[in-house]
């Protein structure tokens, strides 16, 4: 029995040493980034373009900074006047890195059109957006310990409102917060170490990742289960809005919560992203914020 045992390991350990294949990887060094642009406007405030350059998959240069697109020249058109934007940046505290952007000066307007026009590397894009939403308050805020939905089982809150009647209208939380690093992204937690605020307390924005229609549900009370990014104790505050987005950005949104489904669930069908911008990957568009709601949590995250 013995021999027979150590004849089963040789032949296990031959049949180990026989599946092993070393795989040489041949990284393709002639990869082109292709530029991605990022722009919703807001009415009563400056417009921000964000533009980069995507990176080979195994590039360590990811950051902000090192895949902005310099050197482009960017213009806003709202009807009467063009406007260049001027390379701008901000700091995240949360993260400690710059984020660099494209900014203007002149306010964004509700009812007016804004052409969008970029030029980088002797190439040139354009897309357009009318900001036509109707502003949609909040009527009541829950808090939720937990819900549902196909990632599995979150804490969160629950807006009330009342949908507006005859148009078609996309939804998107967001949630504005004035905290230290004490309170972790729910999603990364310790990972990401901050060194440079020294306990000082800096705003962050929390936007879902879900966008929500209003199809069979016109002019009918709705509510939007939300999950929140970051740790919470009772007590701490929140400014909620509600985001009505225009049709082409809400769509886009969408292919990218859906991706990540496909990309965490085999049985998904890959989603392909759907540009709003011809001619390169990204998107322009507009979003009208609700009044803010304050809201107190109750208790400490679960």
């Amino acid at each position: 029995m013995k021999t027979v045992r150590y004849i089963f390991l040789l032949l296990s350990f031959f049949v180990a040493l026989s599946c092993r294949k070393e795989v040489n990887i041949k990284l393709d060094t002639a990869y082109e980034g292709q530029l991605f642009i990022e722009s919703i406007l807001y009415p009563g405030e400056v417009p921000k373009v964000y533009l980069s350059i995507s990176q080979p998959f195994f590039n360590e240069e990811v950051t902000p900074q090192e895949m902005f697109a310099r050197g482009a020249q960017v213009s806003l058109f709202n009807g009467t006047e063009t406007e260049l934007l001027r390379p701008d940046s901000t700091f995240d505290k949360f993260r400690c890195r710059w984020v660099p952007f494209y900014r203007g000066g002149l306010l964004a307007e509700h009812g007016k059109t804004y052409g969008l026009t970029v030029t980088y590397a002797g190439k040139t894009y354009t897309a357009a957006t009318t900001i036509s939403q109707s502003k949609v308050n909040i009527d009541d805020i829950e808090y939720t310990a937990e819900f549902f939905d196909v990632y599995g089982g979150h804490d969160g809150v629950i807006l009330r409102f009342k949908d507006m009647p005859g148009e078609k209208n996309f939804y998107r939380f967001q949630m504005n917060r004035f905290l230290d690093t004490s309170r972790h992204h729910a999603h990364i937690l310790e990972v990401i170490e901050n060194d440079c605020t020294n306990g000082e307390k800096f705003w962050i924005t929390d936007l879902g990742r879900t966008i929500f229609r209003d199809e069979n549900s016109d002019g009918k009370e709705m509510e939007l289960n939300a999950e929140v990014s970051f740790e919470y104790l009772r007590g701490d505050t929140a400014y909620i809005f509600l985001q009505s987005l225009d049709e082409k950005s809400a769509a886009f949104f969408e292919d990218i919560d859906n991706q990540l489904q496909s990309i965490l669930n085999p049985f998904v069908e890959p989603v392909f992203l759907k540009s709003t911008i011809e001619g390169t990957i990204g998107v322009f568009g507009s979003a009208v914020r609700s009044d803010p709601v304050l809201f107190v949590y109750p208790q400490d995250n679960p």
